[in-house]
Order: structure tokens, then C-alpha cells, then sequence
């Protein structure tokens, strides 16, 4: 275990750098030798930790948002894919005291391994410090564009996201223009075009998969303005 390279990451040093090898170890290991406490338990502290400081801060970054959604976006940044994600970039796999059979087969970076990791590590911090501190911490490992990707990774229909938001502004709905690009492989580009401006651009293998990426683009342009 790297400890000054974790703790780099993390904006944060442990006082009792138990919590943190505790963290980093797999059940595995103490099946294998019977000595080294898993993480297991930090993890389960972890995740309410964590589900507590996304949920706090959805609530006061979207206060028009209904349930419906702010439980929507929770779920998609909490989720072991995202949590994975970002536990392989921040290179914990590395770090991971695994037995050598899940090693061999690939533990290291398996996405709900690093997901528990991820979680397991936010509540040694919540141990070793305080609520405000683990909230720190857990914000700045999220990135500071966490919140655009709560809306984007929740977005399962970003056309139909789009027309409900233009037309709450001016009660009218985007166009979409597209051409196609090439036949083989086929590529098509769509233009969203909303009161005579363009809104967003976007690319796909269909009409339809582009004219999503243009949606997507979009929703993030004028989100990005609203909130200005």
C-alpha cells in the first residue's frame, strides 16, 4: 500500500492508518489467512456515508427537482459502475490487499471490487475524521462536474428532457436537421435547432442515435446557462 499516494488523492491523512489498510483489504485475504480484517464493514459505512452527502447536496443544487429525479440522479452517481469507474482512475485496484486466486483472475480491476473499495475508503474517513470532512472528501474524489454527470447519467430519454425543458421556456420544441455522413460504416450528424439557433451537434450510427447525442448536447448548453 502507496499511503502518501492515497492520502494525495484523497486530500486527506489519516491519524489512524488502520482504517485506511482495513479499507484497502479484500475478504479474500482473511479467507486466506484468517488475520486481516476485511473491508466489509467499511464499506456498509461507506455507502449510507456517501448516499447521505450525494443526497444532501442534489437537494440544495436542485431545488426544483422532485423526488422522482434527485432519487434518479442519486442513483446513477452511487451506482457500482460510477463508483468503479472512479476507483480504477484513481488507480485503487493498485492499491488493494487481494487474495493471489482473485488477483490471478482479474479482482484488481473487477467494477464491484473497486466500488466496495471506493465506498470502504469514505468510511475510514468518516471514522478517522468527521461527517464534514468525509462530505470534503467524497466531494472532491466525485470531480468537480459531478453534479452535470448526476443529470447526464440519469438522462434516459434527453430528446424527451430537452422538449420538456424549451418548452417551459417558450412553449415550443427543437428541430432536428440531419444528414448522413457516410454509408459504410453508416454515420449520420443531427443539428438541434431551436428558435432559429443551434443548439447542439451530435453523431451516430442511426438517425436516431444522433439525433440523441445532439439532445444530449443540448441540455448541457442550456443548463450551463440557466445556472449562470
Amino acid at each position: 500500500m502507496q499511503r502518501e499516494k492515497i492520502e494525495e488523492k484523497l486530500g486527506y491523512q489519516f491519524k489512524n492508518v488502520e482504517l485506511l489498510v482495513e479499507a484497502l483489504t479484500h475478504p479474500s485475504v482473511q479467507r486466506e489467512s484468517k488475520v486481516a480484517s476485511p473491508y466489509e464493514r467499511l464499506e456498509y459505512l461507506g455507502d449510507a456515508v456517501l448516499e447521505l452527502i450525494v443526497s444532501l447536496q442534489l437537494f440544495l443544487s436542485f431545488p426544483k427537482a422532485d423526488e422522482g429525479s434527485l432519487t434518479k440522479m442519486r442513483a446513477a452517481i452511487v451506482s457500482r459502475k460510477h463508483l468503479g469507474a472512479l476507483a480504477k482512475k484513481l488507480g485503487w485496484g493498485d492499491q488493494l490487499n487481494m487474495s493471489n486466486f482473485l488477483e490471478n483472475s482479474g479482482g484488481r480491476s473487477t467494477s464491484s471490487i473497486l466500488a466496495n473499495t471506493f465506498e470502504s475508503i469514505i468510511g475510514a474517513v468518516m471514522l478517522d475524521s468527521d461527517f464534514t470532512t468525509a462530505s470534503r472528501v467524497a466531494l472532491h474524489l466525485l470531480g468537480d462536474q459531478w453534479l452535470d454527470e448526476a443529470r447526464d447519467l440519469a438522462s434516459a430519454n434527453p430528446k424527451g428532457e430537452l422538449q420538456e425543458l424549451l418548452q417551459s421556456i417558450d412553449n415550443t420544441s427543437a428541430d432536428y436537421q440531419v444528414e448522413q455522413i457516410s454509408a459504410v460504416p453508416p454515420l449520420y450528424r443531427a443539428t438541434a435547432v431551436w428558435q432559429g439557433r443551434q443548439l447542439g451537434c451530435g453523431k451516430g450510427s442511426s438517425k436516431r442515435r444522433a439525433e440523441t447525442a445532439a439532445a444530449e448536447q443540448a441540455l448541457r448548453l442550456l443548463r450551463s446557462e440557466i445556472s449562470t
